[in-house]
């Protein structure tokens, strides 16, 4: 009994201890539980502010791991997927950045900022479907939102759904009112779906709504009725900014446009000039005009005539604009008409030295005008005003030689050469000059020197192989070298007068009067007028045939024609070649 009584007592003291046992290792697994949810939430926030400062830090790597990281932690973590979708975005991976957008929506509908950049991803994706879904919810979630709404109308665009684009804009002036942005954006649209009357209420209620725009608003209605093929309508609203604003700046240049369309030239033509009279209309727009009112064809042929008139009236109009006279010089160069065009680019450079261009052109009517001394000046000048740039040393270095001042013109060339860079014809014509002076100074070395590195830039150049072979033959030197760059100048130019003289003088030089003549008589009958040299040139071949009196006729006939070499007039006199 004592022993039954010993059991009993054990087994009550132990059920109460063996209750509570269970009750504590349950509470305590609770509380583990919980301690593990906290210290795991808490490891998620720091990854996330390690993963967002190396966003800062522009370590988009590091960054994109450690947002990994925190979603292998927290699946269910939707600021570490908008991160990802964000600087998945930033590298164009839009695929990857719309999963990770839509995985936060899903997880975060309310959340208006994942919606945005879902807008981002998918216009620039181009997924035009998702976009309007997306703006969709954007609105739906705040119906009163105008950036959410000027999102969808978008939206509504790339969908080529029009008609509800404007739905969208209606609901924006419902809540900001009637803007110029809005108007014209719903008056293209109508336009594209041919509905030129409901486009025209749109610019008819911005008259309305802002009267002291109107005239520019009366220009829009003219020209979007021009563009609609109903010139006739068009009109109606040109005659009103007539009426309202008759000094309005640009109505002429407008109605000269709509003539023109309408094929009434002269009346056109005519109203181009009243524009182009209104000194409140800038010069910048009247040459803008100018050049896109006629074709090439048109301002340098067939209507010549009518470009000079609005050249002129520039110059009247804006005479202190340094433009108007470029413009009409330019016109005039190009007419040949190089003396008053020299005046127009005087008038140019003693308004504003510094236009270069104008310089160029002023030292090209120089040298046609065979106006030397001017040149020299005007070169001098430029040369002072832009001494690194070469074109004013060759200028200049051309007026010396014609001058006959061969020293300075050869230095002006070889300044000039030296700041020629990439330029191969400018460095040619460089050479060639060279070439000619240093002969006159009978610097022969140097001469063909010269000539040799203008061939080395471009060996088929006709010229050079021309005055190159005829001044050895003068020398009697190389003049199997001269020959064969004679032979190549005719080829290279076989129309070409000087370059058959040159090869049959060559041919002279070496003994070959048969073939000389033949050439010489090409190149006589080849020139317009009679040519002293030429034909001096063919006498003595003649006499060197045994063909005395042919001979004697031609050098006559040299006498004729101008002055040829100091020995000519002997030559007929005494009947004898003397060389």
């Amino acid at each position: 009994m004592n022993k039954i009584i010993s059991i009993v007592l054990l087994f009550a003291i132990l059920w109460p201890a063996c209750g509570y046992s269970q009750k504590h290792e349950k509470k305590k697994r609770k509380d583990k539980d919980s301690t593990e949810k906290v210290d795991n939430s808490t490891e998620v926030t720091n990854i996330f502010i390690d993963a967002t400062t190396a966003k800062l830090l522009g370590d988009k790597e590091k960054a994109i791991s450690l947002y990994e990281s925190c979603l292998r932690k927290n699946p269910q973590h939707a600021a570490s997927m908008y991160e990802l979708a964000q600087l998945y975005f930033d590298t164009s991976d839009y695929s990857a950045a719309a999963r990770f957008a839509e995985q936060a929506m899903e997880l975060e509908p309310g959340n208006k900022w994942y919606k945005l950049l879902l807008v981002e991803i998918y216009g620039k994706a181009g997924e035009k479907k998702q976009l309007l879904e997306i703006c969709e919810k954007l609105v739906k979630q705040d119906p009163g939102n105008v950036d959410f709404l000027y999102e969808l109308s978008n939206a509504y665009l790339m969908n080529n759904d029009g008609n509800s684009a404007i739905k969208t804009y209606d609901k924006i002036e419902e809540i900001i009112g009637v803007t110029e942005e809005i108007s014209l954006q719903k008056q293209k649209i109508y336009l594209i779906q041919k509905k030129t009357d409901q486009a025209a209420e749109e610019i008819e209620k911005l008259r309305t709504q802002f009267p002291e725009e109107e005239t520019r608003y009366l220009s829009i209605l003219a020209e979007m009725y021009m563009q609609a093929g109903k010139p006739d309508k068009a009109a109606e609203y040109y005659e009103q900014i007539l009426k309202t604003d008759p000094q309005n700046t640009y109505i002429h240049i407008t109605l000269a446009d709509y003539y023109k369309q309408k094929g009434d030239k002269k009346r056109a033509f005519d109203e181009l000039k009243i524009g182009f009279a209104n000194p409140a209309l800038d010069i910048d727009t009247k040459i803008r005009v100018l050049l896109s009112y006629f074709t090439v064809s048109e301002i340098y042929n067939e209507n010549k005539s009518d470009v000079f008139q609005l050249a002129q009236i520039l110059v009247k109009t804006h005479p202190d604009d340094p433009k108007a006279h470029s413009m009409y010089g330019d016109f005039l160069l190009d007419d040949k008409k190089y003396a008053e065009a020299r005046d127009e680019y005087r008038k140019v450079i003693s308004i504003d030295s510094s236009r270069y261009a104008v310089w160029e052109s002023l030292l090209n009517t120089d040298i046609q005008l065979t106006d030397y001394e001017s040149l020299t000046s005007e070169a001098s000048r430029a040369i002072e005003l832009f001494p690194l740039l070469p074109v004013p040393y060759l200028f200049k270095g051309v007026a010396l030689l014609e001058k006959k001042q061969i020293a300075e013109s050869i230095s002006s060339f070889n300044t000039g050469v030296k700041l020629v860079s990439g330029n191969i014809p400018l460095q040619l014509q460089f050479y060639t000059y060279l070439g000619d002076a240093y002969n006159r100074d009978k610097n022969y070395s140097l001469s063909d020197e010269s000539y040799d590195k203008a061939l080395k830039l471009d060996p088929e150049n006709s010229l050079v192989l021309n005055n190159y072979a005829y001044y050895l033959s003068l020398r009697n030197e190389n003049l199997d070298k001269a020959e064969t760059m004679a032979a190549k100048a005719v080829k290279s130019d076989p129309s070409n007068p000087a370059n058959m003289d040159t090869y049959g003088w060559v041919l002279y030089k070496l003994g070959r009067y048969t073939e000389a003549a033949e050439w010489v008589e090409k190149a006589v009958a080849a020139t317009p007028a009679a040519d002293p040299d030429l034909l001096e040139h063919l006498g003595d071949i003649y006499y060197k045939l045994g063909n005395v009196d042919k001979a004697v006729d031609t050098w006559k006939n040299a006498l004729k024609a101008g002055k040829g070499s100091e020995f000519l007039e002997k030559k007929v006199k005494e009947r004898k070649l003397y060389e």
